[in-house]
């Protein structure tokens, strides 16, 4: 075979796959927790624009409503709190097929060990990491073979911040959970998600706009990218470990260089 003809034959293959990627979701069912705002609605988002269906499950009938009204007929909601177990495992055993599931729910708590309310630190754990393991648990069985699960842990498991030790010791339980559980479930594909500071509606719910601004004004100065993340930037990383098939096991960091 020739140079010529050996490029040819590259250029079709990628061809090929760039088009099969393009329909990557074509018939297929993504469930997503925290899908109505945020990172999980912005791969809502991308899963429908490439084919797919979604299922967002939430615990607020409104917000549910509002994100399916904005997504279109491809998206679907289950009202469910994940930190219900029992409601969670009946909520996913009337889930025929999922091919991927992500758990994007998010929550975050700051405070000293010494000061910090113990009930308050038992409710994070409750619903970012027992919620998305209660997801995993009972998703499991109807996840496809060729599937995958993504979750989300975030950046201060690796990178310690004063009065963030709950939301660290959480974070690194589930990037524990991702890497034994892509040995236990295998062929289907588990990893998880690791987000820098990204500017999504979870800050607004704590700070006021001003103070929203010159928070990431200040960690935009910071990053080598020089702009805080986006909750597309996440979409993509999360859309990359569904798609490729030999990513499992992985802890991806999205955080524009936050050292």
């Amino acid at each position: 075979m020739s140079i010529e003809q050996f490029i040819e034959n590259e250029v079709k293959s990628n061809d090929k796959r760039f088009a099969n990627q393009a329909e990557s979701f074509g018939g297929r069912t993504v469930v997503i927790t925290g899908g109505t705002s945020g990172i999980g609605l912005a791969t809502a988002r991308e899963v429908i624009g490439r084919g797919g269906n979604v299922i967002l499950v939430g615990r607020t009938s409104e917000r549910l409503t509002a994100a399916r009204k904005a997504l279109g007929s491809a998206a679907s909601t289950v009202q469910v709190d994940v930190t219900d177990e029992d409601a969670l495992k009946t909520a996913f055993a009337n889930i025929d097929r999922i091919d991927h599931l992500v758990t994007a729910a998010a929550g975050t708590l700051r405070g000293r060990v010494v000061d910090l309310d113990t009930r308050h630190a038992r409710q994070l754990f409750e619903s970012k990491f027992w919620g998305q393991h209660h997801c995993l648990k009972y998703a499991a069985p109807r996840i496809a073979a060729d599937g995958s699960v993504v979750l989300f842990s975030g950046w201060v498991s690796r990178k310690p911040a004063v009065e963030m030790s709950t939301l660290a010791a959480i974070n690194s339980a589930i990037e524990a959970l991702a890497r034994t559980m892509a040995l236990e479930l295998a062929p289907v594909r588990v990893n998880a998600i690791t987000p820098g500071q990204i500017d999504t509606p979870l800050w607004r719910s704590r700070l006021s706009e001003t103070e929203v601004r010159a928070h990431f004004d200040r960690v935009a100065s910071a990053l080598p990218v020089g702009r805080v993340g986006t909750a597309d930037d996440v979409a993509h990383a999360v859309l990359f470990l569904m798609t490729n098939g030999f990513m499992t096991g992985a802890v991806l960091d999205i955080d524009g260089g936050w050292r």
